[in-house]
């Protein structure tokens, strides 16, 4: 009796320590499965995830937006995957992390660069960033015009997570394949249609008046250029307080067709 006492106890610890090694490795995932999952497309994903919170965080402290520069993008993923090895603004040769930056193709005058690890997400690194004084600073630098980010993930590695963030003060100087990434990007259905919405009414003349006073007044304002050729009226190359009126007199009725030409 004794013995088949014995024998069903250990039968039963033994299918309970079963189910608990199952749930041990369900709910914590090897770092090799996790590597499977990460793919190029998505550390460049989330690479720009990180440039919408930037030019958002901007926009809640009154700064002009940072266009994305490609080029950038691409070196900013070489100083990530660097980081791994050597998690420091030195490249691994012990040169200064601008030097991955060929000057000819962009003629920076100051080049700053923010690095993170550890965290997964965009958000969680963000506010890693915003959290640092020196790193928030960098990320409101009113001068700053041009950014790139590189995000590399290595499972084996001490923080498995890389960010690495580059911005560039050009100085005036732009470049054919720059963009400011939107998270929407509003097409106009029609002509005046500022907000993509296919109907022309009043919520098109607000956007064209907050443009127009925000610019009378250096403040910043961004109009994707599908809404700055909707917005030219008169289609003289100029936006004006006389695109607005005519927007206003289109919407009244008054005008039967945009653009309104003489």
């Amino acid at each position: 009796m004794m013995n088949n006492l014995k024998k069903t106890l250990s039968k039963t610890i033994g299918f309970l320590t079963a189910i608990i090694m199952i749930f041990s490795v369900s709910a914590f995932p090897t770092k090799d499965s996790h590597a499977e999952e990460v793919t190029d497309a998505q550390l460049s994903d989330m690479a720009i995830e990180i440039a919408f919170l930037v030019n958002e965080l901007r926009a809640e402290n009154g700064l002009n937006p940072v266009y994305i520069v490609p080029y950038l993008c691409d070196t900013a993923r070489v100083r990530a995957r660097e980081c791994i090895g050597t998690f420091s603004h030195l490249r691994p040769d012990g040169s200064k992390f601008s030097t991955i930056i060929d000057y000819n193709l962009v003629p920076y005058s100051v080049l700053f660069e923010n690095i993170a690890a550890g965290f997964g997400t965009p958000e969680e690194t963000m506010n890693q960033w915003k959290n640092s004084p020196k790193h928030y600073e960098t990320m409101l630098n009113p001068d700053i015009t041009h950014m790139g980010v590189g995000v590399a993930y290595e499972p084996n590695s001490q923080y498995q997570w890389y960010w690495e963030q580059t911005f560039a003060i050009m100085d005036g100087i732009h470049f054919d394949n720059e963009y400011i990434p939107q998270r929407h990007e509003i097409i106009p259905q029609a002509e005046g249609d500022l907000t993509g919405d296919a109907i022309v009414d009043t919520f098109d003349y607000l956007i064209l008046a907050d443009y127009l006073y925000k610019m009378a007044n250096n403040i910043p304002v961004y109009l994707n250029d599908a809404q700055l050729a909707t917005a030219d009226c008169f289609r003289d190359g100029l936006i004006t307080e006389s695109d607005a009126k005519v927007l206003v007199r289109y919407i009244l009725g008054e005008y039967s067709k945009l653009p309104y030409i003489f």
